[in-house]
């Protein structure tokens, strides 16, 4: 597929994406979390990364919440000049919204590098069954997942209505190792995660 039907074709899919009621939303994104906060690999993690949910994203804040109360570390990312980097969120409160309208850790914020992390909770509009994500088109979260540590878990979340069996992908998008909806979760594991 050439590049430009490849954006095109991304494009046509974030249009779908946008398309779920909102009252089927929230009860569906309540699904989702709990399937989320149930996996093992979740359970064991003792620092998560979070995101502030934008438009049709699933929100985690109550997972980020169960995270803090059983003793683990959530992190959220910061978009800065140098790219994304994440940063110590003790509470809801701790997040401050952005020049550009997303919740992110205020100026106070403790940076947490990538090598401290065991999830990563990534964000997208659709995702597919091989683990492929369908992001806002910046590539910013592919950068930052390339430092993760090579038995750190990326964990995509979306509603089952976003997941699909297959989404356009260039050479540098990460796969996720799994897919976590309001009905199913997809295993796609590559080697070396953890299980």
């Amino acid at each position: 597929m050439s590049s430009a039907a490849q954006s095109a074709s991304k494009a046509e899919l974030r249009a779908v994406a946008r398309r779920m009621r909102a009252c089927d939303r929230a009860s569906a994104a309540e699904r989702a979390i709990r399937q989320l906060v149930e996996l093992p690999e979740f359970a064991r993690a003792g620092t998560v990364a979070f995101y502030s949910a934008i438009g049709d994203e699933v929100p985690v804040d109550i997972a980020a919440a169960t995270t803090r109360a059983r003793g683990a570390r959530s992190v959220y990312p910061v978009r800065t000049e140098a790219g994304l980097m994440m940063a110590l969120v003790n509470g809801g409160d701790s997040l401050l919204l952005s020049g550009e309208g997303i919740r992110e850790p205020g100026p106070d914020r403790a940076p947490v590098s990538a090598s401290e992390i065991d999830v990563f909770v990534v964000p997208g509009l659709m995702f597919d069954r091989a683990g492929r994500r369908l992001g806002r088109g910046g590539g910013h979260y592919d950068r930052y997942l390339e430092q993760r540590r090579t038995d750190a878990t990326t964990i995509g979340i979306c509603f089952v209505e976003h997941l699909v069996d297959e989404l356009p992908a260039d050479s540098w998008d990460v796969a996720m190792d799994l897919i976590v909806t309001d009905e199913i979760v997809v295993r796609c594991l590559r080697p070396g995660a953890l299980r």
